[in-house]
């Protein structure tokens, strides 16, 4: 009996060791040159890599502090079960272990691509029927005691688009904390004479995978391959990650110039770009349509960048309820303006998408109808204006401020390990104010903590929601107001647990 006891965990444990030692680790962005993960449109990869790299901490003993909590759903992480011992892509964990993988990048769901820069997202809202524009996921493995501290991270490629059950082992590597460094260090001015001269001194022993191309290569990106970019990608981060890795970039240039009608000239081979661009190609910025609140709880639209020629074509923006929508909410008139603001009486709802347009009239069946073509698709907006919870001091629980019909509303997210809390949280409030600058007492809107409504009721936490008759507005914020016995609110003697990031401060 002993004997057959301990075969099949001696099994399981050269098993697991075999699985993880056939993920190779890529310790520098060179390495991710011959893999595919992210390298063409619309492929999303090399975008949440540099969205990661940038929202973590990593300490001299290369450990990984995140800067959210991705067993609470931020940015739209969702847990990741690799049951299955024998198929399973990634080191399988027992179940009474003290790990955790939790993956990202699925943008078929809103509940992820609304959460995202749109930096990240662009190229899945523009490349509507490309089955490419949801393959890439980045999964981490945290500790289940402390979510924010991460000890590895994954890159991977989903085996299939509608139901993840695994991911395709042949496209699995561990990223290292060495090459999350360098996507790091990229935020920084590159130094031109420092680089140019480390080729003459022979110092290129520095960190920053730039120091270490050749002149020649140097000068290919600043001269070549960043102004294809710089009209699609604002963050020059962002460009230089997709030149260190290898991104397609002249298909990618190919894309955008059939999207904004370019010239087939070459304007970078004549000198600087145009101070008053006729196309978006001739320009040095990027467009930017979002959505965005008035004062007082409705959609306004934001835009920006929008070239001469396609203003020439009849265009203009509108907005729908989704992205699956085709029905116009609201047609807004932009007055052949390259930049600008317009306020809608559309109540601010999660997922309403804004598109650029070219539109007609048409005369059918007796009819004169509105015809359009999209040019165009900006970011969904997100609810939460992709801010994530604010910590309860002192407790495992969180404040989130959202809106809803253009009222102001609030999360409240309890670890299902405070299983005090109702008793804790007795006298305590969450109070709703129209400016960060106003004092504790001057609140718009207020409920009692005990009277949210349960909503969700996720592996981790317990969600409740209140949605109050405050209209949601720039600078709104909402706060957590402690206190350990009931008196009347103004009065009392309260304390501060958590105040949210005023609405649109960022």
């Amino acid at each position: 009996m002993m004997a057959w006891t301990r075969s099949p965990c001696c099994l399981a444990l050269v098993f697991v060791c075999v699985s993880a030692a056939t993920i190779e680790t890529l310790h520098k962005l060179d390495d991710l040159k011959n893999k595919t993960f992210g390298h063409e449109y619309p492929r999303h990869g090399l975008f949440l890599l540099h969205w990661l790299a940038n929202h973590i901490s990593i300490n001299h003993a290369e450990d990984i502090l995140l800067h959210f909590n991705p067993a609470r759903q931020d940015y739209g992480f969702h847990d990741y079960k690799n049951t299955n011992n024998r198929n399973s892509t990634l080191p399988h964990l027992e179940d009474s272990g003290d790990r955790a993988y939790y993956s990202l990048g699925r943008l078929s769901s809103e509940a992820v691509r609304t959460k995202l820069p749109p930096y990240v997202t662009q190229d899945y809202y523009n490349a509507f029927e490309d089955p490419k524009r949801d393959l890439d996921r980045i999964v981490v493995r945290v500790q289940t005691s402390n979510p924010s501290q991460a000890d590895k991270v994954y890159i991977t490629q989903a085996v299939s688009n509608e139901q993840e059950v695994d991911y395709d082992s042949d496209e699995t590597y561990e990223i290292s904390p060495k090459l999350l460094m360098q996507v790091q260090i990229l935020k920084n001015p590159l130094d031109l004479i420092q680089a140019l001269e480390s080729h003459v001194t022979g110092a290129q022993t520095s960190d920053d995978p730039r120091l270490v191309l050749s002149k020649e290569q140097l000068l290919k990106h600043l001269k070549y391959s960043d102004k294809r970019l710089q009209t699609i990608y604002e963050d020059p981060s962002v460009r230089w990650v997709l030149f260190l890795a290898g991104y397609d970039i002249e298909d990618r240039y190919r894309i955008h110039k059939n999207t904004w009608s370019c010239s087939n000239d070459e304007p970078t081979q004549h000198g600087q770009t145009s101070s008053a661009p006729e196309t978006l190609c001739e320009g040095h910025s990027t467009v930017n349509i979002q959505v965005k609140s008035t004062e007082d709880g409705y959609a306004k639209i934001i835009w920006s960048g929008l070239p001469e020629n396609i203003l020439k074509q009849n265009t203009t923006l509108v907005l729908f309820s989704s992205d699956a929508s085709s029905d116009i909410e609201r047609f807004t008139n932009i007055d052949g303006q390259t930049s600008g603001t317009y306020d809608t009486y559309l109540p601010l709802n999660h997922g309403i998408h804004p598109r650029l347009v070219t539109f007609s009239l048409a005369f059918e069946y007796g009819f004169i109808g509105l015809r359009y073509a999209i040019i165009w698709r900006g970011p969904q907006f997100d609810e939460a204006n992709r801010a994530i919870p604010t910590e309860i001091t002192d407790y495992n629980a969180s404040l989130q401020l959202y809106t809803k019909n253009g009222y102001a509303c609030a999360r409240i997210y309890i670890g299902k390990s405070f299983t005090y809390w109702e008793k804790e949280f007795a006298n305590s409030w969450v109070s709703f104010y129209g400016s960060s600058e106003d004092p504790d007492n001057k609140y718009q809107s207020y409920q009692w903590v005990t009277k949210f409504t349960e909503v969700d009721n996720t592996k981790e936490y317990l969600i409740y929601e209140y949605e109050s008759s405050m209209s949601i507005g720039p600078g709104v914020q909402a706060r957590f107001l402690f206190s350990t016995r009931y008196f009347f609110r103004r009065f009392s003697s309260t304390t501060v647990k958590a105040r949210t990031i005023p609405w649109e401060s960022e």
